[in-house]
C-alpha cells in the first residue's frame, strides 16, 4: 500500500502587511496545497493521511471553505482508499456541530478525527491489512494517550498511528510534544507514525525511523522555521521505504548583515540588498549583529529592503539577549519576540495579552496619551490579580 502523508496545511492563515502582501501570502497555502494535490494525482496512493491543522483557525469564511472543498474534492478523486484527517490544535473545535472539518467529513470527502478520552477504542479503522490509530491532538495528554495507545498495538500486525505531534528536548518547549522515551514504546508495533505539529521535517529513530513529521507545505512562521525545505512523505507499507518530496513554495532568502560605519549603516544596508537582486517575491529574513550597543531603526531597513525587490522583510536582532529557545527558534529574534521572552520572566500567566498590551502601552507612552496610558496599564494590572 502506498501512502502520502502531509501535516499543517493552515489554509485560511492570513497576515498583516500591505495589501498585495497580506494578498499573495494568503494565496501561498492554497497554491502549495495544490500542488501537493498535483503530486497526490501523479502517485495515486491508495491512502492520504493528514496530520492536523488543516485550517488555520477552527473559524473560517465563506472563501476559505470554497478553497478548501474544491481541492479536497480533487484531492479524493485521486486517492484510491481514504482520505484520514486528525484535528490539529490549530482548527480544534470543542463542540463537533461547529468543526468545519466535521462539514468536509459530511460530504465524503474525508474521514476525521478527534482526540477524546476513549480515543484507542474509537479512533480505529482497518484498511486491507493495515490499521489505522488517528489520535488527534492530545495536547499535555500526549505521554498518556501515547502510552495507553502502545500497549494496545498487537505487535504482529501493521499499524498506523496519525497524531498532531513532535519531538519535544532540551530546545523545544512547544506544548503538546512528545518525549522520545514515548516513541520508543512503539518500536517493532507501529510501521509508521504521521506526526505533526512542527513545521520542518523530521524522523526518529536516526537508523531505520517509523516517526515522521512531515513538516507543512508552506511557511507559517518564515522568521523562525529551521528548514527551507517543504513537503510530504512517501510511504510504502510493504517494503517500508520513504521518501520526501519536496514541494515549491514561497522563497525565503535568511543573510546576516553588518555594518562598518553606524552613520552610513542604511546605504550599506540598501546595496547589501541590492546585490541579492530580488524580483519581488522573496521574503527576507535579516540577521543583524550590532555594534556598541547601537540603536538601528529595524523599520527603515525593512522599508529599504521593500522598495528594493523584497516582497517582506523581517529584520532580527542578533545576540542581544539569549531568553528562551525553542527548536523553531534561535539567538536571532525581533523586539517584539525579545520583549515576549523577557515578559515570560515575569511569572505573568495571560502573557499573550500581557504581551499585546506591553506593545500598546509603549506606543501611547510615546505618544504622550497619559489618560489612555493609565486605563490600559489599570485594566493589564486587573487582568493579572485575577489570574493569581
Amino acid at each position: 500500500m502506498k501512502i502520502v502523508h502531509c501535516s499543517d496545511l493552515h489554509l485560511g492563515k492570513r497576515f498583516s502587511g500591505n495589501k498585495d502582501y497580506v494578498k499573495k501570502r494568503y494565496m501561498d497555502f492554497f497554491n502549495t496545497f495544490a500542488t501537493f494535490v498535483d503530486k497526490v494525482e501523479e502517485i495515486k496512493p491508495d491512502v492520504c493521511l493528514i496530520a492536523g491543522d488543516i485550517f488555520d483557525k477552527k473559524e473560517i469564511n465563506p472563501d476559505i471553505l470554497s478553497k478548501t472543498e474544491y481541492l479536497f474534492k480533487k484531492l479524493k478523486d485521486n486517492v484510491k482508499k481514504d482520505i484520514i484527517a486528525i484535528e490539529g490544535n490549530h482548527d480544534n473545535s470543542r463542540i463537533l456541530e461547529e468543526s468545519w472539518l466535521e462539514y468536509l467529513q459530511e460530504q465524503n470527502i474525508l474521514k476525521v478525527f478527534y482526540y477524546n478520552k476513549d480515543f484507542e477504542e474509537k479512533n480505529h479503522l482497518k484498511i486491507d491489512d493495515i490499521n489505522f490509530y488517528p489520535v488527534g491532538y492530545p495536547g499535555f495528554m500526549i505521554d498518556e494517550a501515547l502510552t495507553k495507545l502502545s500497549e494496545k498495538l498487537n505487535p504482529q500486525e501493521k499499524n498506523i498511528v496519525i497524531v498532531h505531534t513532535g519531538i519535544s528536548g532540551s530546545t523545544n518547549t512547544l506544548p503538546g510534544l512528545v518525549s522520545t522515551s514515548i516513541l520508543d514504546l512503539f518500536k517493532d508495533k507501529a510501521i509508521y507514525i504521521a506526526g505533526g505539529h512542527i513545521h520542518s521535517f523530521t524522523t526518529y529513530p536516526k537508523e531505520k525511523p517509523y516517526f515522521f513529521v512531515s513538516g507543512s507545505l508552506e511557511f507559517s512562521n518564515v522568521q523562525n522555521e529551521k528548514s527551507d525545505k517543504k513537503g510530504f512523505v512517501l510511504f510504502d507499507t510493504d517494503t517500508l521505504n520513504y521518501e520526501f518530496i519536496e514541494l515549491e513554495h514561497r522563497k525565503r532568502i535568511k543573510k546576516d548583515f553588518s555594518y562598518t560605519n553606524f552613520s552610513n549603516l542604511e546605504n550599506e544596508f540598501e546595496n547589501f540588498v541590492k546585490e541579492l537582486n530580488l524580483t519581488g517575491e522573496e521574503i527576507l529574513v535579516i540577521s543583524v549583529s550590532l555594534n556598541n550597543n547601537d540603536y538601528i531603526n529595524t523599520e527603515n531597513l525593512e522599508n529599504i529592503a521593500e522598495k528594493n525587490g523584497a516582497l517582506k522583510t523581517h529584520i532580527l536582532i542578533k545576540n542581544i539577549l539569549n531568553i528562551g529557545t525553542s527548536e523553531e527558534n534561535n539567538s536571532d529574534l525581533s523586539i517584539d519576540e525579545l520583549e515576549k521572552n523577557l515578559i515570560n520572566t515575569w511569572n505573568i500567566s495571560e502573557i499573550e495579552k500581557f504581551s499585546k498590551s506591553f506593545s500598546r502601552l509603549k506606543e501611547l507612552f510615546s505618544n504622550d496619551d497619559r489618560d489612555s496610558f493609565l486605563e490600559l496599564f489599570d485594566k493589564t494590572l486587573e487582568v493579572n490579580e485575577d489570574d493569581n
